[in-house]
């Protein structure tokens, strides 16, 4: 390499630790770029180091005289070495050793120095790297420009003379005012288990103790290292080049299975590829003796077919395994497959049994059967020769003969099974033999189980005929992909759909995927596109589904049941294990090349963008991820693995953008966990094959063996990463190979300084704590909780350990049985009080236990019921369980209420993981215990704890975040609470009479008024009771579905909704105190609720229909008479939120059939109503210029317009026979003939109101058009336009004088209405797109009209006739249309109606001889829903209930100064708080925080304001760099609101975040620990530009735990993703700031750093953490336009946006070009 060769001073600065005792100091050197380091010299104290340096800096301070300096040296042609390399030491001595030279050029681009020092004052001499090196991935940067050339000629002094060296022999080096390179802490160096010991070192390679999450606070308080200074600019690409520390899941790929043998093969086939494995001189001994005996027997009985020969049956399958393959692999001249073959089918034979005395015959049957299944196991080899001898046909004989024992055919069965599972063998069962005539395998099968055979067989016959079905579906699939496949136009053709075309598509359908994710709408223009129809998509999705089914059901449907065993619906006790069906399965996905057709359909955009083929898929995954054999066929398919993960990242879910973080159940993060899952069981591979290749003798800290653990350290840096590493550590033996190194180092022949120093054995520690603390499944502490305890117990001074030890505590000689529920309860009872303290961890475990020993797993179809479930819940209610669980639950919420009240976040991720853990848990529990006593019905149950509990539960674990969305252990634990109340439900004795005495005594009523009083109970309550009201109640009908629903299911429904109707009724009082209390609300999402709950309540049946739109009318009453008192009305406020509430009800089919059965008045005490009707009309008519009234006049013509559309019915029309007469449908959907006359004059007037708003105008021409599409409408319609004549005029008049762009949409409404009011005859026209009216038939066409004449007439005016103010009209849109394409249509719209009106001759008035259309009487409420449509066939979801329930809270925009008054706070608080002591509440509530799990002391006083700060790392040096002062306090959003400010501890902008990594080690403090540090004392640092804006409130605190998928039953109706994430912007949405004066307005935030950076490479980010965005439309989820840009990593997150132009801002694997990375910083927890 060209190097520059003059040595220059590359470093100069003085390192000092103020530490009164003598102790090992490390100290890092870090270069912005790649040096060559020649020599590194230590200036001793006094000693001029430099001329030009400034005299405070110019002379060295090293102390003391003589020491030992270590050195060592990142280097960089090993990236990826978690370590540092070893450069050399230096025995320092003032007076005669100085100067250390390596014996090479090193190149390398940091230093790291230690030894026993207080201070070091340090040169390093040599020459900038100035060329590419080739090892980097990334080039690297320019190096900063060379100092000035003022070389002098003493540079490279001899060092002879050091002896009596003065200051002026230190002038020969060049001048340089600043150090050449930053340095930086390589993270605190870890404390020792001893704290007084110097560091241990194992050998002499550098390697420091590791240390875990926590451990860093107490190096803080030592000081041993300081924040870097310096004075450099440094580049992104300086930044980009200097390694990363955080793990890079998509830069390593999954490699060929170690290890563990493939899921898929056979025990046989295994064993062959260990013996070929094997070194030849190794003698294995078992195989040597079963071959040996094996071919004795073969040898012996090549004649004789008496007694013996069938003993040497029974023992041959024994032998096959080890002897066979032994012979096949060493002895391959001779054919023992086929000689067996031949034994098996003599053994099957009827005849050859016949001969054999009794007894003899069946032993030699079911020998032959065993032997097939051995055979069948052998490979391909083994089957074919099985097959061509005909062993399927032998084996049916045997089923089909007469007088067969059942035992028999099961036996023989099962060898049919073994034959089957492999793929050659099913083939031959599915297709029938070489003569046509031939049955099939299969239809033979079928023909049997008809026969008269005993249920044993039948279950046994249908589990073959299960697989059979599985093997068809995956042909299926596969024929469908290679269709695909073949039909792509742009794909290469190849002839197998496999991993290069997967790739093709992959690359040319990126982009395709952004937009199509994000409009399903485009799903017809890419079926076109695709040349596969609607229905083959459905047959998809259906085929996949139907995998994903048998798969899950598997277990209890395709094995052959154990001979003893009865299939029977339940069971206590029964046969042990039964055999594994899923090898099998895994089997055939292999043959099918099943991954790979995955990965293709995830790669194309029409079946990538479908939504149902992308959940299939996904639960199919998640399903196979769950156990460690679906992982393991994952990691033995691992390059189709790795395509399949690449593709899986591209997706998102789309209602998801917020880059919302969860622990791995929501969707977006599946892709990254099965990411994770695969490399941790990757790694546990590689630490099983390191322990069997290596011997105790060999060095111990390996560096394949550090390597592999270092990895699986840094996966658990994110929380996805750290749920996938619990998960794949708690399954099977995975964690035996953790606490195998841990028992080896913890031998006592190794000494304990030698344990003491293992890195290995402290990274053991670290994970093995992590795996116990966050994993939720205890199976595996059954057989490892000994071994580690007793660890525990050998090493005492490891903190790690002790705190394991606490975890485990509870598991001291316990077994996992039913007996052990006793001693847990008890534990729990004696430690409940030390519940989230440190000496409380065991608590959790033992929780853990009892839900793994005493909750059933859900139920599967066909499956038997365990009743040993039903044991264990009678155990725990004997055991106090029940109230032990409120206990645990209420002691909870009283630890969570405080930070949760300051809105502090959920402390620490283990901290975290302990809440959520005993909350799922005790929720579990109760809900186990709950369902089976309320299930009875015979059970006295009035512990009114549990309800009040969960209340306040809810509140604190899943009041809405900000964020809008509740992860997904939230959204659990919501389930969960949901689910328990629903069990108090159950309670309801059907037997009992129903009276209003047992009514509201019931279970029901009891839990119902609980939760109803707890709504109003407290402000801090409001939203989350809300929230938890409409989660309990059931949705509003009708229910959307596919397929018909059956009569009994809709009674079923039906009476669901009356019964609570009934039990709601008890409460009704507390009902409407409800709405009146937050019918006032200004609080928009409140108000949603609000509305959310109304409608709910209102659907379920007419008495509460009428009790909600009673109490919301009676407001407004009260609130217009309120108003009377002035001359001039005044309206506020208030009356505008009122009629809000009024018209978001009414356009709810139950709501608006009670407000029109109110208003009519006809019941005695609702005239009211009728009265408040015309008083609303009033205010309609009489809009002026008060803003308020505006808006109110609008609420009006709004809810006219809903009880104007027929369409808003309880009973829809339908085609079917039996539906409602037009007539009917008419006088049960619309406003009675009374009130419809008043309904049109109003909006007549309304029109030709000067003053009236273009909201309003427009909204009651809609509504005229409603009217004008039957007769009855039309005839009421017609009559007010005779009276109000100019009405029209006057509106045509004002569409022109106004006209604008804005303005357009009124113009064509307008026309479209005149079309539409024409004569039927020329009802022609009013099919166009402009018009509103429905195409679809469900309305019968009207009979009355008005001619041309006639409308000509109601458009002129004395001196304007209508064509000339349609010309003026059509000037006005041919001026405005030369801007805008968008008014062609509009154009032409003027010129059809002009030309109609010219060709109409004169005008004449409006005829009166229309005959008013009578309609039959309405039906009375409670008929109408009785008779209500229940369910409707719909392939999308009804656009109303989506907005209500699934989609995200919009918020509206209003102008709070309406609701602006003026309050005086002071006297307020005299009046309502006169006796509160702010100072001390406030000392109490602050400094009695409580302490996280896992913390034994809180650290003393933690500053960081002695360290220097780093300012460098911004993305772009331009990023604000946000001050941990200003930082320290963001000002909480406003209480009451649910736990809104979780997440304000979480700081975007943190120093420690933001620290450059030393590669030689894990960091070793973890975040959140840092964070809660931080904010006890922060000292503003000097010299740190203050942020530019105030950082705004960052969103909710991610979780790392748990996961799962959210299927069925009423979860899927819970996504809580309906809250207060913002709409999305439609490009031109802005918002203004500062709306609303709360700060609901935060809720555009992304949570968490997950940002935009969804996909790829989503949490791994690259630069800093972004300053978040002001708000602004820019907060709110990009449209798919903004996103263009999106490479396929994710959207280039906003803060790249400087380098994303080289890289389309994208990362990770699937791009080329990558050069504009920002800085890798570690963001790996949130």
């Amino acid at each position: 390499m060209a190097v520059d060769t003059a040595t220059e001073l590359l470093f100069l600065d003085t390192f000092k630790h103020q530490s009164a005792e003598q102790s090992t100091n490390v100290d890092v050197v870090r270069f912005p770029c790649v040096v060559y380091i020649n020599e590194v010299r230590v200036i001793p104290p006094g000693v001029r180091a430099h001329t030009s340096l400034p005299d405070n800096r110019a002379y060295g301070e090293t102390s003391p005289h003589t020491f030992q300096l270590d050195l060592f040296f990142n280097n960089v042609s090993k990236p990826s070495a978690p370590v540092f390399d070893r450069l050399g030491s230096l025995e320092y001595d003032e007076n005669t050793s100085i100067i250390f030279r390596p014996n090479a050029k090193v190149n390398t681009d940091g230093l790291v120095l230690r030894g026993w020092y207080n201070c070091l004052t340090l040169a390093i001499y040599g020459s900038v790297d100035r060329v590419i090196s080739h090892e980097r991935e990334s080039p690297p940067p320019p190096p900063p420009p060379p100092p000035p050339p003022q070389q002098q000629p003493g540079l490279k002094r001899n060092p002879k003379h050091v002896d009596g060296e003065k200051e002026d022999q230190f002038n020969g080096s060049p001048p340089r005012p600043q150090p050449r390179g930053p340095r930086t802490p390589p993270g605190p160096p870890p404390p020792d288990d001893d704290e007084d010991e110097p560091m241990p070192v194992s050998g002499d390679d550098g390697y420091e103790q590791i240390s875990s999450d926590e451990d860093g606070i107490a190096d803080l308080e030592r000081e041993t290292f300081k924040y870097p200074s310096f004075d450099i600019e440094y580049t992104p690409e300086d930044l980009a080049s200097v390694p990363p520390v955080t793990y890079e899941p998509f830069e390593r790929e999954l490699g060929p299975l170690l290890y563990f043998s493939c899921p898929y093969k056979t025990v046989f086939e295994n064993e062959v590829g260990k013996i070929k494995d094997q070194d030849p001189e190794k003698e294995n001994s078992g195989a040597v003796e079963a071959s040996v005996k094996l071919t004795e027997l073969l040898e012996l009985y090549q004649e004789e077919r008496g007694a013996k020969w069938v003993t040497a049956l029974e023992e041959v399958p024994s032998l096959i395994v080890k002897g066979l393959s032994y012979l096949q692999v060493k002895d391959t001249k001779q054919d023992y497959i086929n000689q067996l073959v031949d034994w098996t089918l003599q053994a099957l034979n009827l005849q050859v049994a016949l001969k054999q005395p009794i007894a003899l015959n069946v032993r030699q049957l079911k020998a032959g059967t065993k032997l097939v299944s051995s055979l069948g196991e052998c490979g391909t080899q083994g089957i074919t020769a099985l097959l061509q001898a005909g062993v399927i046909n032998v084996l049916f004989e045997l089923l089909f003969a007469d007088h067969v024992s059942s035992s028999l055919k099961l036996n023989a069965f099962k060898a049919l099974d073994s034959v089957i599972s492999m793929t050659e063998g099913m083939e031959m069962f599915l297709k029938g033999g070489v003569d046509v005539h031939e049955k099939s395998g299969y239809q033979k099968l079928l023909e049997l189980i008809l026969l008269d055979q005993t249920v044993r067989v039948v279950t046994a016959g249908s589990a073959i005929l299960q697989k059979c079905h599985f093997y068809e579906i995956l042909s299926d699939i596969k024929k469908v992909v290679d269709q695909l496949a073949e039909n792509t136009p742009s794909l290469p053709n190849h002839s197998e759909p496999e991993q290069d075309q997967d790739l093709a598509a992959l690359e040319r359908t990126n982009q395709e995927y952004e937009n199509d994710v994000e409009t399903p709408m485009d799903m017809d223009h890419l079926l076109e596109s695709s040349n596969i129809s609607e229905g083959e998509m459905e047959k998809l999705v259906s085929l996949l589904e139907e995998i994903f089914h048998l798969m899950e059901t598997a277990p209890h449907t395709m094995i052959q049941p154990p001979v003893k065993s009865f299939p029977t619906m339940a069971r206590i006790t029964g046969p042990p294990e039964r055999d594994d069906p899923y090898p099998v399965l895994f089997r055939y996905l292999h043959s099918h090349h099943f991954l790979e057709c995955i990965t293709l359909l995830l790669s194309m955009p029409v079946t990538g963008a479908h939504p149902g083929v992308l959940q299939a898929i996904r639960d199919i995954l998640r399903f196979l991820a769950q156990s460690q054999k679906g992982l393991l066929f994952f990691i033995s398919e691992y390059e189709a693995t790795n395509l399949l993960i690449r593709a899986l990242c591209q997706f998102s879910d789309p209602d998801q953008e917020e880059g919302l973080q969860s622990d791995g159940a929501n969707e977006d993060t599946f892709a990254l966990w099965l990411l994770h899952s695969t490399q941790t069981l990757q790694c546990i591979s590689e630490l099983f094959c390191h322990f069997q290749r290596c011997t105790a003798s060999e060095e111990t800290d390996h560096s394949d063996l550090l390597g592999t653990l270092h990895n699986l350290y840094l996966i658990t840096f994110n929380p996805v990463g750290r749920s996938a590493v619990a998960h794949v550590f708690s399954l099977e033996k995975n964690l035996q190979c953790l606490i195998t190194l841990m028992e080896y180092y913890s031998k006592e022949a190794l000494g304990d300084s030698k344990s003491k120093k293992s890195v290995a054995y402290n990274y053991a520690c670290i994970l093995v704590l992590l795996v116990v603390q966050s994993s939720s499944d205890v199976q595996m502490l059954e057989q490892h909780s000994a071994p580690l305890l007793k660890l525990c117990k050998a090493d005492e001074n490891n903190t790690k350990l002790q705190e394991l030890s606490k975890w485990l505590e509870p598991l001291k000689n316990l077994r996992f049985e039913i007996n052990c529920i006793p001693n847990l309860i008890e534990y729990i009872k004696q430690n409940i009080d030390s519940l989230m303290t440190p000496d409380g961890v065991g608590l959790p475990t033992a929780l853990r236990v009892l839900c793994h020993v005493a909750c059933p797993p859900p139920l599967v179809q066909g499956q038997q019921k365990d009743l040993k479930w039903n044991l264990a819940v009678i155990q725990l209610f004997s055991s106090e369980g029940m109230d032990t669980f409120i206990r645990v639950l209420q002691k909870l919420n009283s630890v969570l209420i405080q930070p949760w009240r300051l809105h502090v976040n959920m402390g620490t991720t283990l901290h975290r993981v302990t809440t959520v853990s005993m909350a799922r848990c005790t929720l579990t529990l109760l809900k186990t215990m709950l369902t089976e006593l309320l299930r009875g019905g015979s059970f006295e149950f009035k512990d009114m704890r549990v309800p009040s509990a969960l209340v306040s539960l809810h509140m604190l674990l899943c009041s809405i975040p900000l964020s809008g969305r509740l992860d997904s252990d939230e959204q659990k634990i919501q389930n969960d609470i949901v689910d328990i109340l629903l069990t108090f439900t159950q309670g309801v004795n059907e037997k009992l009479t129903i009276s209003e005495e047992t009514l509201a005594n019931n279970t029901w009523s009891l839990m119902l008024k609980e939760v109803l009083s707890s709504i109003l109970r407290i402000p801090e309550g409001f939203f989350s009771g809300l929230i938890l009201l409409s989660e309990l109640l059931p949705l509003p009908l009708p229910m959307q579905t596919t397929q018909v629903i059956e009569p009994h299911d809709i009674s079923v429904a039906l009476n669901t909704r009356k019964l609570w109707s009934m039990h709601l009724h008890v409460q009704a009082k507390l009902i409407q105190e409800i709405v009146r209390s937050f019918s006032g609300s200004s609080c928009q999402p409140i108000q949603h609720m609000l509305r959310r709950i109304c409608v709910q309540l209102c659907d379920l049946a007419s008495p509460t229909a009428l009790l909600i739109m009673r109490t919301v009318l009676d407001l407004i009453v009260e609130d217009l008479q309120s108003n009377t008192e002035d001359k001039e009305k005044q309206y506020t406020g208030q009356t505008t939120r009122l009629l809000a509430l009024l018209d978001a009800l009414a356009s709810h089919k139950a709501c608006k059939l009670a407000i029109l059965h109110l208003i009519n008045g006809n019941t005695k005490g609702d005239e009211k109503y009728a009265e408040v009707f015309q008083e609303l009309l009033a205010l309609m008519r009489s809009a002026g210029e008060n803003v308020t009234h505006q808006q109110c006049a609008e609420y009006v013509t709004s809810l006219l317009q809903s009880l104007c559309d027929q369409d808003i019915a309880l009973i829809l029309p339908s085609s079917s026979e039996g539906s409602v007469s037009e007539s009917e449908q008419l006088s049960n959907s619309l406003p009675s003939k009374e009130l419809m006359p008043l309904i049109c004059d109003s909006l007549m007037e309304t029109l030709t109101n000067s003053e009236s708003s273009y909201n309003c105008l427009l909204t009651c021409i809609r509504t005229m058009m409603f009217l004008t599409e039957h007769d009855y409408g039309f005839y009421h319609l017609k009559s007010s336009l005779r009276k109000h004549s100019s009405a029209l005029y006057t509106v045509l008049k004002r569409v022109i004088t106004s006209f604008s762009k804005d303005t357009g949409e009124l113009a064509s409404s307008f026309l479209d209405f005149l079309r539409q009011i024409l004569n039927t005859d020329t009802l022609g026209c009013c099919g166009d797109d402009g018009s509103l009216m429905e195409a679809d038939g469900s309305h019968p066409g009207r009979t009355l009209g008005l001619t041309t004449a006639e409308l000509k007439h109601l458009l002129q005016n004395k001196e304007e006739t209508p064509e000339n103010l349609l010309l003026d009209l059509e000037k006005h849109v041919m001026d405005r249309s030369k801007e805008d394409d968008g008014l062609e249509s509009l154009l032409d719209n003027i010129v059809g109606v002009r030309q109609m009106l010219e060709s109409a001759g004169d005008s004449c008035p409006l005829s009166d001889q229309d005959v008013e259309p009578v309609l039959s009487a309405p039906d009375s409420l409670q008929n109408l829903f009785n008779n209500r449509t229940t369910y409707v066939l719909a392939d999308v979801m009804d656009d109303q209930l989506k907005s209500m329930w699934f989609s995200p809270f919009q918020a509206e925009e209003i102008d709070t100064d309406l609701d602006m008054v003026k309050v005086d706070l002071i006297e307020l608080s005299e009046k309502g708080c006169s006796d509160f002591d702010l100072q001390a509440e406030l000392e109490r509530s602050f400094l009695s925080e409580p302490s996280s799990p896992g913390r034994t002391k809180t650290t003393k006083g933690f500053k960081l304001g002695k360290h220097k700060h780093e300012t460098f790392i911004t993305s772009s040096g331009k990023s604000e760099y946000i001050e941990p002062a200003k930082r320290a306090h963001v000002v909480p959003p406003p209480r009451g609101r649910g736990r809104g400010g979780f997440g304000q501890g979480i700081r975007p902008h943190d120093i420690f975040r933001q620290r450059k990594q030393n590669t030689s080690r894990p960091p070793s403090m973890h975040v959140d620990d840092f964070v809660a540090a931080e904010s006890k004392e922060v000292v503003a640092p000097d010299g740190i530009p203050p942020a530019k804006r105030p950082p705004k409130v960052s969103q909710k605190i991610s979780s790392r735990g748990g996961f799962s998928g959210n299927r069925g039953g009423r979860g899927a109706f819970h996504s809580q993703n309906r809250f207060f994430t913002p709409p999305a912007s439609k490009g031109s949405y802005s918002r203004r700031e500062g709306a609303r004066g709360s700060s609901w307005s935060a809720q555009s935030t992304p949570r968490g750093t997950y940002n935009d950076s969804r996909g790829g490479q989503s949490n791994f980010n690259r630069g800093p953490l972004p300053p978040l965005r002001p708000l602004s439309s820019a907060g709110y989820r990009p449209s798919p336009r903004d996103r263009a840009s999106r490479g396929r990593g994710g959207i280039g997150p906003s803060w790249t946006s400087a380098n994303s132009s080289s890289s389309g801002g994208s990362r990770g694997k699937f791009v080329s070009g990558g050069s504009g990375r920002g800085r890798h910083v570690r963001s790996f927890t949130r």
